[in-house]
């Protein structure tokens, strides 16, 4: 619980008046009158300044009608309360936390040391790759910059062949790409903000460091756990900015192409006015498919088989888990669908299926159109037998192809196996035997688009 400045003096005759400091010893207020008094009556009690929260930590509950020791962690909400938190009575003010996972702050001493220790371990981590981050923001900022020169570029040479017929729409194109530019990278505040998050990592790994040293010392253990918690806190907002950063690296790496079509070339002076084009290419929401030209790949691999407008994440087995009801809620009934593979030995492959998904136990999926591919190898593999395009199992949750006479490959116990399928290629049209799978390949990511 935090102190509370607006406190007024616990004596009697002074109650009216703002307390500005609290006896531990005494468990009182004491206002600017009684302070001198207090100190030289009880030189060895320690008083605590109410200005200064953060270290001065008053381990009385906050509440107004409670006022009470805290003694108690509330397991639901990360709390610390009094034994007025927890009544059972039914009173305005009381048992705010009843019916919660209430315990003595004793029993949750190691449970908070190995939070602590992760924490630390979690920010000397973030502190290590935060520099690479903030690189790699400035370098996409650069490489962002370098691609809008480079469009420019490219329309002037064009526009310059025909200057007399075409400067008006010249000057449009740049202004549109200017504004387009900065709406979409115009926030370099964003590089600003992340400089600053080193010194709050700092702070907390300071802080955790020394609350893990004077761990072992009881008399402060209220404090000790109510720093522990202000770390949890502080964490989760780190974690949340460093979550938004990634995504912003994702709305950023955006790249804005200039294209003239040849037929407009041909009539000019009829079509000056909708001359050439923008269009915008973001990269995918792919933790596989790391940087853009990774993404361009995959685009114009998938592209030469399918159409593909949108692409948008539907599953991610490092965030939902694998099995089959996890993958029931988020692809069942869903049509279009692109799986993505990443093993350990950094293959990354998957197949396509046009057909309507529905995730069902042992199963086969029909359709013609369905086809596997290697994002290594730059290749397409047709699926021979449609019969068995796919099949959804319980154990082994997502299978590629007819895996029961050993030509297909699938997922077990966070591994992809099938390498049968490759030496007798009856399901693919194989021309090597390592190709997509060989043998047994630890999963390191699967991801599921859908397609539009």
């Amino acid at each position: 619980m935090k102190s509370d400045k607006n406190k007024k003096c616990s004596f009697k005759e002074h109650k009216n008046i703002d307390a500005v400091s609290y006896c531990q010893d005494c468990k009182i207020y004491i206002c600017n009158k009684c302070l001198s008094y207090h100190k030289g009556f009880f030189d060895s009690h320690i008083i605590l300044d109410l200005d200064n929260k953060i270290e001065n930590f008053i381990d009385i509950c906050e509440e107004k009608t409670h006022q009470k020791k805290l003694e108690f962690y509330c397991n639901d909400h990360n709390i610390l309360c009094c034994a007025a938190c927890i009544t059972k009575i039914e009173a305005k003010g009381y048992g705010q936390h009843k019916d919660c996972d209430v315990c003595i702050i004793e029993k949750i001493k190691e449970k908070k040391k190995i939070k602590l220790n992760e924490n630390i371990k979690y920010l000397e981590d973030l502190s290590i790759n935060l520099d690479n981050i903030i690189n790699e923001l400035k370098m996409l900022f650069n490489k962002v910059e370098q691609r809008k020169e480079e469009v420019k570029i490219k329309i002037k040479s064009i526009f310059t062949k025909i200057k007399t017929v075409i400067n008006e729409r010249e000057d449009e194109l740049l202004l549109k790409i200017d504004n387009k530019y900065n709406d979409i990278f115009g926030n370099e505040s964003l590089i600003k903000d992340l400089e600053a998050v080193p010194n709050k990592i700092k702070f907390n790994l300071e802080k955790g460091k020394m609350i893990n040293n004077e761990w072992n010392d009881n008399n402060k253990l209220s404090l000790i756990i109510y720093n522990c918690i202000q770390i949890e806190n502080n964490i989760k907002n780190i974690y949340s900015f460093n979550e938004s950063i990634k995504k912003s690296i994702l709305n950023y790496d955006v790249n804005i192409e200039f294209i003239v079509e040849k037929e407009y070339i041909v009539n000019l002076l009829k079509s000056i006015k909708s001359l050439g084009k923008l269009k915008e290419n973001y990269a995918l929401d792919s933790s596989i498919l790391k940087n853009i030209d990774e993404s361009n790949k995959f685009y114009i691999l998938l592209s030469s088989q399918i159409k593909i407008n949108k692409m948008k994440l539907l599953y991610r087995a490092s965030k939902d888990g694998l099995g089959l009801e996890k993958l029931k809620n988020k692809i069942n009934n869903k049509s279009n669908l692109i799986f993505l593979f990443l093993t350990g030995e950094t293959r990354i492959f998957g197949s396509f299926i046009k057909t309507q998904i529905e995730v069902t136990h042992n199963k086969y999926i029909k359709d013609k159109d369905a086809f596997a591919f290697s994002l290594n190898k730059n290749k397409i593999y047709k699926i021979l037998i449609p019969e068995y395009a796919m099949l959804f199992f319980d154990g082994n949750p997502i299978r590629i192809g007819n895996t029961s006479n050993n030509n297909g490959f699938w997922i077990y116990s966070g591994s992809i196996y099938g390498k049968e399928l490759l030496k007798n290629p009856k399901v693919y049209d194989f021309q090597n035997n390592n190709e997509l799978t060989e043998g047994k390949n630890n999963l390191i990511e699967l991801e599921i688009f859908e397609v539009s």
